[in-house]
């Protein structure tokens, strides 16, 4: 759909927003955040609550939960006055309007992605709760809004430590999949190829790395292909990993190295530190041990007030390691420790 919104004497005000809030959405897809933000420069900033008065329930409805997908992104990103807490706001707020006028759809749509912070904050819990209330209000025609949800719940199973489980949801999505757009056959099979590689590290099975490793290269292709560069250089990183894990060094510092590059272009300290957890296991793997403690100590640092729980403990415990290779037990105790605190308050019991 193209359309000039400068053309403001052919549209009415709510015209206006809806428009707005389809490009926005539009520049998401391939990564493009700042552009998404300055399309509704005219009624939001981040931080501010939008300013839809006057606008009929469904145009509010609209810019505030695209608003508020945009203030969580840019939460999960940088650091943003009040974290994730102004996103989950004014997706409820969203979800209350879609709910208020019938629009059953609209409103799951807004359960995932309310979800989705939910699981950037850690509380695994509640995001399954808010994830599966979504799926339970879809139809099975519904399929785009079905496949990101079980593809978003797959993830927080993954997390929570129940790949079985996370696989599960995964296989039920793959058909639904297959005709949807690049951005969700992208995440699809980066999920896919992840959950793979770490049940394969959890079961000691080999066999599991080679599917794992063309699932990677498929997102690959999929992303590049949409020209979003942000979900390119997290699948780098994930493949980075994968590679270490088959102990190919080189090649996962090559993959390592493009992924850390494109984060720092994008300003994303929170995905350029978790390249640097996955540096430092690799600097660990090289016996490289006072390098991979820089490493790491600059990605919990980074970690630390960002309210990314699942990350942060995934850090510590690397960095509880790094000490222990260090002969510095004493050190890692409290720091191994807290991980386990952290990991359990975001309900990953088998990462705790």
């Amino acid at each position: 759909m193209v359309v000039n919104i400068h053309h403001e004497a052919a549209l009415t005000e709510n015209e206006r927003v809806e428009v707005c809030c389809e490009i926005a959405r539009e520049k998401l897809e391939v990564g493009d955040y700042d552009g998404g933000i300055a399309t509704l420069q005219p009624w939001w900033e981040i931080g501010e609550w939008p300013n839809h008065s006057g606008l009929t329930n469904k145009a509010a409805a609209e810019l505030l939960l695209t608003a508020g997908v945009l203030s969580g992104l840019i939460a999960s990103t940088k650091q943003s006055a009040g974290g994730l807490r102004p996103a989950e706001e004014l997706l409820s707020g969203a979800i209350a309007l879609f709910e208020q006028m019938g629009d059953k759809a609209r409103a799951a749509e807004g359960r995932i992605e309310l979800g989705w912070c939910y699981f950037w904050h850690g509380l695994f819990d509640l995001a399954r709760l808010s994830l599966c209330s979504s799926l339970t209000a879809l139809t099975e025609n519904q399929t785009e809004l079905r496949s990101i949800g079980l593809i978003r719940l797959a993830v927080v199973e993954h997390y929570a430590g129940r790949l079985h489980d996370a696989i599960a949801l995964l296989t039920e999505a793959s058909p639904l999949v297959e005709t949807e757009c690049p951005w969700i056959k992208g995440r699809f099979h980066l999920e896919y190829a992840t959950t793979l590689r770490d049940l394969g590290v959890a079961e000691a099975n080999e066999s599991h790395y080679g599917d794992s490793l063309k699932h990677y290269q498929e997102a690959l292709l999929e992303f590049e292909r949409l020209g979003n560069l942000r979900y390119t250089a997290i699948v780098e990183n994930n493949l980075g990993y994968l590679l270490l894990t088959l102990h190919r060094f080189d090649e996962a510092d090559a993959h390592l190295q493009r992924a850390k590059t494109l984060f720092e272009q994008f300003g994303d300290a929170v995905k350029r530190a978790q390249v640097e957890e996955t540096v430092a296991q690799l600097l660990i793997a090289r016996g490289e041990y006072y390098l991979a403690e820089s490493s790491i100590q600059g990605a919990v640092e980074t970690l630390e007030d960002r309210g990314e729980d699942a990350l942060l403990a995934e850090a510590l415990t690397t960095q509880g390691l790094v000490l222990c290779r260090l002969g510095r037990r004493q050190e890692a105790k409290p720091i191994l420790e807290r991980a386990r605190r952290v990991a359990e308050r975001c309900g990953d019991r088998e990462g705790a």
